[in-house]
């Protein structure tokens, strides 16, 4: 297990202190990364982001995988918090043991931590004595606190982080690219971890029922493409726009007793997500701010609803939309995001839904969590919310619950069960499925 317990670092390292060092007293490079991530953990939620999926197989590619995923970071002028801050501490203690600063231990000359773990890296380190014992100055601070100071993991990580930037490549084409499963999230940046890890995902779920012979087909997916993001000041404030295309569809075909019925609802939707995001000198509290025109057809009862959708976001880095890692080997998120959605049809559809169909205001929020394992071999995340929406103008407030449990294959896909339960928030129709299918997002 990559986590330990608060205090209990040292202990584990000491019980384990003879598979670190070999027969011949060179020191295992699987154990030492299993070791060093021991002391330092990082979240599934800080594995689900990076241009090639984290490696789980192994510690030490995944402590290599690691190092070049916060060299990256930081050539884009990121200040670590939390799991980077983490990366940082164990590039910052290996390289120590690569100088020779600990007596315990002892390097080839001219090893850097940052390719250190390298499949095809040839440097070794060596015990002086088979009872040595890895000293990690930051470990205690790191099993006890949600975050370590950035000045404190530069300091530490200065030599290494600059040995593996050359190696990072440029910014892809495809990094603009966002799709999920809610179109106020498409403006979510796969570098923003906390954030990241709680976006809904596309998914397609199929299922057959034998006992009611019926077979169900889902599918969600809203696509877009980030361009136009601008400084909005010099203090890191942000504008983005990301123009989307969305697709649902629920289909059931019953084939009880020879005769065949389908069931279909079918949506498009397309739109322009418009996303400010606000920073604050000397704070690392945020905003973020999302307004969103979207116009949908429902080929199903031939509804046309124009809406006008916003999203307000506070970020509180270790309290609120943001994860507090705890010592068990998970990570919490507390989720709190005001919602107001406007709509007007255009078109109300068939006689059947068209006295429910009325033009609305509505305005609330949604609450929820996201629980997350911290251990890469487990790459297990939860996500609950709820939605309430009361309705200023119009009969039909909103009241709309969904979880998801998604087993994460890499950081872009995964097989989820879901959950959802009321009605709607874009437009108000009644909705009570779950599923298990595959489930994406980048």
């Amino acid at each position: 297990m990559l986590l330990s317990t608060s205090g209990a670092a040292s202990l584990a390292q000491a019980a384990d202190a003879a598979g670190l060092c070999a027969p011949d007293l060179k020191v295992d490079k699987e154990t030492l990364a299993a070791r060093l991530l021991a002391a330092y953990p990082v979240s599934t939620a800080y594995l689900a982001v990076g241009e090639h999926p984290a490696p789980l197989s192994s510690y030490r590619a995944l402590t290599s995988w690691l190092f070049k995923k916060r060299a990256a970071e930081k050539t884009e002028g990121g200040a670590c918090k939390g799991d980077g801050c983490n990366v940082d501490h164990i590039a910052g203690d290996l390289q120590q043991l690569l100088d020779g600063k600990d007596a315990q231990f002892r390097p080839t000359g001219g090893a850097v931590a940052a390719t250190f773990f390298d499949a095809d890296n040839r440097s070794s380190l060596a015990c002086v004595r088979s009872d040595a014992q890895l000293s990690l100055p930051y470990a205690a601070e790191a099993a006890t606190t949600n975050a370590v100071p950035a000045t404190v993991a530069a300091a530490g990580a200065a030599g290494p982080a600059t040995a593996s930037t050359a190696a990072q490549p440029e910014p892809g084409w495809m990094d603009p690219v966002r799709v999920r499963g809610n179109p106020d999230q498409l403006s979510i940046d796969r570098s923003n971890q906390a954030a990241y890890a709680s976006v809904e995902r596309a998914h397609l779920t199929l299922a057959n029922d034998d006992v009611a012979q019926s077979r169900t087909n889902d599918i969600v997916v809203f696509a877009g493409y980030s361009f136009d993001k601008r400084p909005m000041n010099g203090n890191g404030s942000t504008y983005e726009a990301v123009p989307y295309v969305g697709f649902k569809q629920n289909r059931v075909t019953n084939y009880n007793g020879g005769a065949i019925t389908v069931d279909t609802t079918r949506t498009g939707q397309a739109g322009v997500l418009s996303s400010f995001h606000f920073a604050h000198p000397g704070s690392a509290n945020t905003e973020d701010l999302t307004a969103r025109p979207d116009y949908l057809v429902n080929s199903s009862d031939g509804s046309r609803l124009l809406t006008v959708n916003f999203t307000y976001t506070m970020v509180r880095p270790g309290i609120l939309n943001d994860f507090i890692r705890w010592n068990n080997g998970l990570a919490f998120k507390p989720i709190l995001i005001g919602q107001s959605r406007n709509g007007t049809y255009l078109n109300r559809g068939e006689a059947a839904v068209y006295e429910q169909h009325q033009d609305f205001i509505r305005l609330g929020a949604q609450a929820g969590f996201t629980l997350a394992s911290t251990n890469p071999r487990l790459p297990f995340d939860f996500t609950t919310t709820y939605t309430g929406l009361k309705a200023l103008q119009g009969s039909r407030s909103i009241h709309y619950w969904k979880g998801a449990l998604t087993y994460n294959f890499n950081q872009n896909v995964g097989l989820s069960l879901d959950y959802s339960d009321g009605l709607l928030p874009d437009t108000g129709d009644a909705e009570r499925k779950w599923g298990l299918g595959i489930a994406t997002k980048f």
